[in-house]
């Protein structure tokens, strides 16, 4: 098997994380050595570092030249990246001849010249996505894997992702479409005809590194249709895959998870796998919004909420500020609510009373706080609050709540 794709530094600013990855290096990687060969692009100023991780890796890397280095900055795992170097191209064509290969779109511009039996094409594009770029790619069957909003860029804005998924399968001539939804799992659009959607469940793991998730569902999913899986049976292999390095942040993928087993056979607490409700889970966001820096952690919790897949109760945008008189309007919010996700560092009065009407009305209670060893957490934990100090696990964690996962109740320190 082949992986044809980009070689980046990655840089996070919190928690402080650096490395050398990228969609290509890292997918590659996740099978294990000798499993996979990657073929990139590299400037020469990144060549002896990527020469020597992929030595350590034990993978074989065929580079061509690229003009300059390209990395992503991100503010944190859930925000959006600053791209470094977007304009760096390759003349020579990125080569790729075998049985199966998977290609991802690359920041990098240049040809290519891909030939396989199976192929699977993941955009990777972060912005300007309207169309699948297949030029220089040439397959007996294709599969495409995309995560949502990829998805709904390529069929042309359109909403409903079973919808979207059949418009790129139309226009790609795709064997199969596998959309990936973030905490909601993926679906699958496959089969003969117009084809039949099925939804694959996610893994809960404890804590979430999302950053390279998708890199390694494509390359789990890729190494699965090699190996004779259908559609579906790739994508839990895929999902369960994923659950893996977002639980673990370990490189390689055991071969078991990639052999079909699910991943809480070797990460204990993991999954099992989440039933997907008809219904979007409905988070309600308790916080204080009283300052920049709340509105800023206010608006990108509940973007990222969003993208997750759930809808979001916010009482800033959906009640709005006033005097004694919106308690009430907040607290029926609260009542329709699957779950909540609340902001805790200050101990806002407003908030920490949200939690408590929450635990008297039953629902679970996901709780974000640098510091979640405070002596005042004892009576949110004691009545069943999961705190984390992770910003991305603990967003996870509440959408997967609302869909039905039980919590544990804890205080989670530290990152993925």
């Amino acid at each position: 098997m082949i992986v044809v794709g980009g070689t980046y530094q990655e840089e996070v600013t919190v928690p402080p994380h650096q490395e050398l990855a990228g969609s290509g290096l890292r997918a590659a990687a996740c099978l294990g050595p000798n499993r996979a060969r990657l073929v990139t692009a590299i400037d020469e100023l990144t060549a002896p570092l990527a020469a020597s991780v992929a030595a350590a890796l034990g993978l074989t890397m065929v580079p061509v030249e690229r003009d300059q280095s390209v990395g992503f900055r991100y503010f944190s795992p859930v925000t959006a990246p600053v791209i470094d170097g977007p304009s760096a191209a390759h003349t020579a064509a990125l080569s790729a001849d075998d049985e199966t290969v998977l290609a991802f779109g690359m920041v990098e511009t240049g040809p290519r010249s891909i030939r396989a039996r199976q192929l699977v094409v993941d955009p990777q594009r972060p912005r300007d996505l309207t169309r699948l770029d297949l030029t220089g790619l040439n397959a007996d069957a294709v599969a495409v894997v995309a995560n949502a909003r990829e998805t709904r860029a390529l069929a042309g804005g359109i909403a409903d992702l079973g919808a979207a998924a059949r418009h790129v399968r139309s226009a790609s001539g795709a064997v199969a479409v596998v959309v990936k939804d973030s905490a909601r799992g993926c679906m699958v659009l496959a089969g003969d005809g117009d084809g039949t959607l099925t939804r694959v469940g996610p893994y809960p793991t404890r804590t979430v590194w999302p950053l390279g998730s998708g890199d390694v569902f494509a390359a789990a999913y890729a190494h699965a249709w090699d190996k004779g899986a259908e559609p579906v049976e790739a994508a839990r292999i895929a999902s369960s895959s994923a659950a893996w390095w977002c639980g673990t942040r370990a490189t390689v993928v055991p071969h078991q998870v990639l052999g079909g087993a699910p991943v809480g056979e070797v990460l204990p607490d993991a999954g099992p796998v989440l039933p997907i409700p008809d219904d979007d889970p409905l988070v309600y966001l308790a916080a204080p919004f009283f300052t920049l820096a709340d509105r800023w952690l206010v608006e990108t919790c509940r973007s990222v909420l969003i993208g997750l897949g759930a809808q979001v109760f916010s009482p800033l945008h959906d009640v709005g500020p006033g005097g004694d008189e919106v308690a009430s309007r907040d607290l029926d919010g609260l009542d329709r609510a699957h779950a909540v996700f609340a902001l805790l560092d200050g101990w806002d009065p407003g908030t920490v009373y949200e939690v408590g009407w929450a635990h008297r009305k039953g629902l679970p209670v996901v709780g974000f706080l640098q510091g979640p060893s405070h002596e005042g957490t004892k009576m949110l934990v004691g009545t069943g609050a999961e705190l984390h100090q992770d910003l991305s696990s603990a967003l996870y964690r509440a959408v997967w709540a609302a869909q039905g996962h039980p919590l544990t109740p804890s205080r989670v320190t530290g990152h993925t």
